[in-house]
């Protein structure tokens, strides 16, 4: 996966403009690099701040590999090996275990309290998702212990160094401890349903301002299509009049037209912060003690099902005809 030059990059209106600015719906992110993960993925049809996961091939990718990087890690834990060969060596790679956090230099000295002996990591993932900028892949591998229960989970995420995929943080979560479950992202976890729902609130404030301004400009070209009118009634033979009048009342169409496109714009950001929230509150539902853990494997979002169900009908409509 590549990408060309941001300077070379022809970036539509709508980015900068329209909705308004990066920089306003993301304060966090990088307004270059925002607009890098906001363009075409290798699907070529939908955007990385929608939640739209990369393709198949791209997933497996980074998939596929990640059982085995995590199992190499868990074996050096509970052997007393060297724990560091499993991560990226790099000053952003981290371990880190309730309060503590360490960087890459001390992470051959930490004791993971997963790792105990009797304990086995279950090598098939809770939730696996490749970044939609494709840098990163967070995936979360449940610990069980001897009796068959949830120790813990390591919550995971990596990044490749020299074409191999290696971690770059791990966070260990004991049974205890609260879990969030992994969602699909766009360049950190947790952006995209931040940006869903900070973007439709921003959106329905702007659009509704639009709509009180043009509300306003409708009374005053309807005043002026009133007086027109009434000038052409006391004189109907002035031609000058006519086309007044006609000028008058395009104006009002035009005016009701673009409210109209306004008012269904509105309509959509709304039922966009309506699904946005549901999310949120569907993650926060699954958000719980780790120990549950186990129940997130499958969990998806209601609004990644209805949009899932939405498009494989259109491609069945779209193979009947």
């Amino acid at each position: 996966m590549s990408f060309k030059p941001l300077a070379a990059l022809a970036v539509p209106a709508t980015f900068v403009f329209a909705a308004p600015a990066s920089a306003q719906y993301m304060p966090h992110l990088d307004p270059n690099t925002y607009i890098l993960a906001t363009m075409q993925n290798g699907n070529g049809a939908n955007f990385c701040m929608t939640g739209a996961p990369p393709p198949d091939d791209e997933i497996d990718e980074a998939r596929l590999p990640a059982p085995g990087v995590m199992q190499a890690y868990f074996d050096a834990a509970q052997t007393g090996g060297a724990l560091s060969p499993s991560f990226r060596e790099s000053k952003k790679s981290q371990w880190s275990h309730g309060s503590l956090t360490v960087p890459f230099e001390q992470i051959d000295t930490q004791t993971d309290p997963l790792a105990a002996q009797g304990n086995r990591l279950d090598p098939e993932p809770l939730r696996f998702f490749r970044a939609g900028s494709f840098q990163t892949a967070t995936g979360q591998w449940a610990v069980m212990d001897g009796a068959g229960a949830v120790a813990g989970v390591y919550d995971a995420q990596f990044r490749r160094q020299s074409g191999e995929w290696k971690l770059q943080r791990l966070s260990v979560v004991e049974a205890a401890e609260t879990l969030k479950p992994a969602m699909q992202y766009c360049m950190e976890p947790g952006d995209v349903t931040e940006h869903k729902i900070e973007f439709s609130t921003n959106r329905i404030a702007n659009l509704e301002k639009q709509i009180a301004k043009q509300e306003g400009k409708l009374v005053r070209d309807n005043d002026r299509l009133a007086q027109a009118e009434a000038k052409l009634a006391a004189k109907p033979g002035r031609a000058r009049l006519r086309e007044s009048v006609g000028r008058a009342r395009q104006s009002v169409t035009r005016r009701e037209e673009k409210l109209s496109g306004l008012r269904e714009g509105l309509e959509d950001a709304q039922e966009n912060l309506t699904k946005s929230n549901r999310d949120a509150a569907e993650i926060a539902a699954m958000t719980g003690p780790a120990s549950d853990a186990l129940r997130l494997r499958g969990f998806e979002l209601t609004t990644a099902k209805e949009e899932a169900a939405e498009k494989e009908a259109e491609e069945k409509a779209a193979a009947e005809e």
